[in-house]
Order: C-alpha cells, then structure tokens, then sequence
C-alpha cells in the first residue's frame, strides 16, 4: 500500500476560510459512474536514471513540462532541476545547492513561470529561487512577507502554475513562550507573490511541553490534494477523511463541490510502519522528544490532476489496493462539469510499495521508479525513511505515453 505525499511538517487541522463557506456553489454528488472501467497502458518513450544510464538522481519528486515538450525534474537532495528534451536527452541542471544567485537549499515544489523562468520552491524562507533555461539566475520571489523571531516565519510547502493562475500551500509560525502556533494557506498569488485570493485555511497550537502529535491533526489535507486546471481553477481537498474536492475560480469563488460514495478502506502493516517511520525521524531531528498517534486510515483523496481537456483525475486510498494482475493504478475520472464518467486502471510493470506515476499537463504520464520512498523521505524533512524490505535501487524516470488496452 502506498503512502500519500505529505508534508510532515505541517502540523495542520483542517478548516475553511468563512469567505469561502459563505458561497452558494453547487454539490455535486455521483452514486456510480456514468460509464464502464477503461484501461490504459504505459508505452516507454525514453528514460532516464536507473542501473543502465550514467545520469543519477538523489531524491526526484515531482516533474513538469513546457510547451515545448522538455521535461522538468525536481530532485530535493540534489537541489536542482534536471531539464530533459522531448526525445529523452538530459539538456542541463538548473540550479545546485548553495546561498548564491540562482542557488537553493533542499526544495519542496516548483512552478514554470510566465516569463519563463523555472522557479525553485525553498521552504525556509519561503521563496522561489528564479533561474531561466540555461541556467542563469533570473531573481527570488520571497513568499509570506517578514521572517524574524516576534512575528514569526513562513514555510514555502506546495505551489502549482497553470492557466495564469499561481496556487501556494504556505505555513506560518508564530513562536511564544510555550510553543508555536501554526497557521496554513492556500492561496492564489500573482507572480511576484501577491496575494489574490485566500481558498482554504488551517491551524493548530503545537504546545512544545507536551510535544504528542496527532497525524490528523498535523497535515492539512488541501496541501498534499490541491492542483490547478487549464483554465487556472484550482482544485483542492479538504476534509481528510471523505470523498470531496472544491473547485474555486482563478479569483477565489467557490463554483462547485464534487463528491461520490466512497468507503475508506484501513491501513495494512505496511503503511502503518512507514508512517511510524516518519514520525521516529522526526524524533531523531527535534530538540526534545515527542509521542504520536497515526490514523487507521490514509487520506481518502491522494493526488488531482486535471487533463488538457478539462477531466478531473482522482487519486484515492482505494486507488491501489486490490488490483487486478497487470494493473498499477485506479484512478476517478470526472468531467469538467463533476459528473463521474468512468474509473480508469493504469497497467505498467511497475511496484505499487516503491514506484508512482507523474501526469504530465501534455498527456504524457512518467513512471518513476522509486518515486513512493523519494516522496516519503522528502516529507520525512531530509533525513532518509525506509525498512528493512526496500532496498535501495537507484531512481528511475520513464516517460510513456498512454494507449487504450485491446
């Protein structure tokens, strides 16, 4: 069973802004799919990293792509993105790790600005560290506004541009004499970091006498489950524990809810000791020591895409669990008006315990070998999250594209 992409260190409750409970939008809400299962197939295109090829990734978690058809690759260990041609060349590393122009430490997320720029996403401070396609330092974006011990400090944690439309996940930290408050965002920002429109809100008091953390209480579920579509509205998850996704325009305004019956299945043993994991390294990294509770049952939605045409993909906790043979993934599929056409299985030759799938915006779906332990680690905050069970074979990125299974 997979682990869904959190970010550890949230320490998040669940809330909307009021703005946003005040609007009138539509509910949604699908008992069965309108239409029959369909079947896709992964077709290798090109690939790089693995046994086979001299290009070696640390810690690869997420991927874009450009109009042009090249192929960003986000690798937080390494501090860079690798940028790959549409036939599978490696072209060049943007950015390395340092404190200079164009230099970054450890980043969480990145976007392709509009000035065409590759924006690096540093969580502490929050900012993005700018460079162009060769390389060269193009500026930052700093993120949250002041940082200093009185009024506290913000987290740079998720960011998504599409369709004109910049979507940021923040964290803010405010210490006191006792603790730290903890207040997170999803926003909608303009290029240089302004706020536009604030979509969905979360807090907690992390009180450091006590230090027991309650993982249901820590991540807010919007920051792992939010995305952007073609048209710049975002789409986002926000209660943990059902099947819901908001759907607010590039301005703010709740337009609908879309929703389906849905039971969430608990966690095997597997995912229960991983999740363990990233709390014990957790442990490892703080200054005092901690206790923690983990939940029976993952997130109930994962990961959303939209496609090119406007179809919401839906990742959930069932997403990868009692498969049929040959098939890696189970996907929702729903159309731009939240009708539920059809689920969608993904076969490939792949681990559903290590590897995971990047949609890209073009259609194009990358399999990434890998992918589900880089992913824990990265939310682990740098320190390594394995078992005894996971080996340690190097990361690999396949880029396929999608045929219907005959």
């Amino acid at each position: 069973m997979r682990v869904p992409f959190i970010l550890l260190m949230a320490f998040l409750l669940t809330g909307l802004t009021a703005a946003a409970l005040a609007q009138d939008a539509p509910i949604l809400h699908s008992e069965k799919p309108a239409g029959p299962r369909q079947t896709w197939e992964l077709e290798p295109l090109w690939q790089v990293g693995g046994e086979n090829d001299d290009h070696l990734f640390g810690v690869m978690i997420s991927a874009l792509n450009d109009d042009q058809g090249n192929v960003y690759l986000l690798d937080q260990q390494l501090s860079h993105v690798t940028m790959v041609s549409p036939e599978g060349e490696v072209l060049r590393n943007l950015s390395k790790e340092g404190h200079g122009p164009g230099e970054c430490r450890m980043p969480q997320t990145f976007c392709l600005f509009p000035d065409g720029s590759v924006g690096l996403g540093q969580r502490f401070p929050g900012r993005f560290i700018k460079v162009d396609r060769q390389g060269l330092p193009a500026g930052n974006v700093d993120i949250g506004g002041e940082n200093s011990p009185q009024t506290g400090y913000t987290i740079l944690v998720s960011a998504r541009y599409r369709g004109g439309t910049l979507a940021v996940g923040t964290l803010r930290q405010v210490p006191d004499e006792k603790g730290q408050s903890r207040v997170s965002h999803l926003q909608v920002m303009t290029a240089d970091g302004a706020v536009v429109a604030d979509l969905a809100e979360a807090s907690t008091y992390l009180d450091f006498s006590k230090a027991h953390f309650v993982e249901r209480e820590m991540v807010a579920p919007f920051i792992a489950s939010s995305t952007v579509g073609p048209d710049g509205s975002v789409y986002l998850a926000n209660d943990r524990n059902s099947y819901s996704v908001q759907v607010f325009s590039p301005t703010g305004q709740l337009q609908r809810t879309i929703s389906r019956d849905f039971q969430n299945p608990r966690r095997d043993k597997r995912t229960m000791d991983r999740m363990n994991a990233l709390f014990e390294e957790q442990d490892r990294q703080l200054p005092f020591r901690i206790t923690w509770e983990v939940e029976e049952c993952d997130q109930t939605i994962g990961e959303l895409m939209v496609t090119a045409g406007g179809n919401l993909v839906v990742a959930h906790s069932r997403s990868a669990r009692d498969l049929p043979e040959g098939v890696f993934m189970r996907y929702d599929v729903f159309d731009s008006d939240g009708r539920w056409l059809h689920e969608l299985d993904i076969r490939c030759d792949a681990d559903p315990d290590h590897d995971g799938l990047i949609w890209l915006d073009d259609g194009r779906i990358l399999l990434v070998r890998g992918l589900q332990l880089a992913r824990l680690t990265a939310s682990g905050n740098g320190g390594q999250v394995g078992d005894e069970t996971d080996g340690a074979e190097l990361m690999e990125v396949v880029c396929c594209r999608v045929m219907a299974a005959r």
